[in-house]
Order: structure tokens, then sequence, then C-alpha cells
């Protein structure tokens, strides 16, 4: 009869070792959520030291917002000034250029003292974007296969 091959042994996880599937690259880009235009970075995400404790659960129209410093493909609405919880501020809307949909307010200026941190910031609403991962560039491939070279035979 056929000799039977023993068990494999199983490896038990161990608790030094991560059992999880590594972790998906990070994304870059934050694109309007219509139209998949690039409006920022997480990068530039305005930076924890620059807010005040007191200051850190931003909120817009439709949910949860950050401030960023800088975008990308919007337009600005002319300059209104807006009264919010925190005090009256000098704002333009912020929509995508491509699909005019609404992403936020830039905040030109603020008439607390407490609020000039945030001047010259982009108030996004998280709820208006969604991540774009940068996809590496795919190798260049013909459309045909390239045809085979003739192989040399000597006949003589």
């Amino acid at each position: 009869s056929p000799r039977r091959l023993p068990s494999v042994p199983v490896e038990k996880p161990s608790r030094t070792r991560p059992t999880s599937r590594p972790l998906p690259p990070v994304p870059r880009s934050l694109a309007c959520k219509q139209c998949m235009t690039v409006i920022t970075s997480i990068s530039l995400l305005l930076p924890l030291e620059a807010i005040p404790p007191e200051s850190r659960a931003f909120r817009g129209f439709s949910g949860k917002a950050s401030l960023f410093t800088e975008t990308r493909n919007v337009g600005l609405s002319v300059p209104r000034v807006r009264l919010m919880a925190t005090g009256a501020h000098t704002m333009q809307e912020l929509t995508c250029s491509k699909c005019s949909t609404y992403l936020g307010w830039k905040i030109n200026k603020a008439s607390e003292e407490s609020e000039r941190w945030k001047e010259g910031h982009f108030l996004i609403e998280l709820e208006n974007l969604c991540v774009r991962l940068e996809q590496p560039p795919s190798p260049i491939r013909p459309r045909h296969p390239l045809p085979r070279p003739a192989s040399s035979s000597s006949d003589s």
C-alpha cells in the first residue's frame, strides 16, 4: 500500500507576531465625491499643533469638517460675512471647479481675536470628499504582440 505522508503541523499565531494583513498604502489625495477631481491631500490638513485644544471638533452643514492649508480645483464665491457659532467670519464658499458641488468654506477673516488662527485656511466638509488612492503607473504594454524575430539558420 502507498505510504502516507505525515500531516503538516499548523503554526499557531504567536502573540509577538501580528496576524493581520498589511496596512493599505497611505491615501494621498482627497477628491470631490461627485466627480473624483482632486481637491486637497491628507498631508495638507492643518497640523494639530496649530489648532487650539478647545477647537478640534469642526462641523459643517452636512457633518464633520476639517481645516486644510491648501486646495486646488475649486471655485470661490464672493466673500460674505457669516455668523457662525464662534462669531462673525468673512468667508467664501468653496465649490468643485469641475462639477460645482459644494465643498466648504475659505475663512478670510475672523472678527474675534481668539479665532484669527483660522484665517486663510479652508474648512472642508468631509462628507463631500472621498479618498483617492494613487495608483502606481502600469507598465506600457503593446496592444498587439510583437512579431518574433525570424530565426537565422544557415543553409550552406
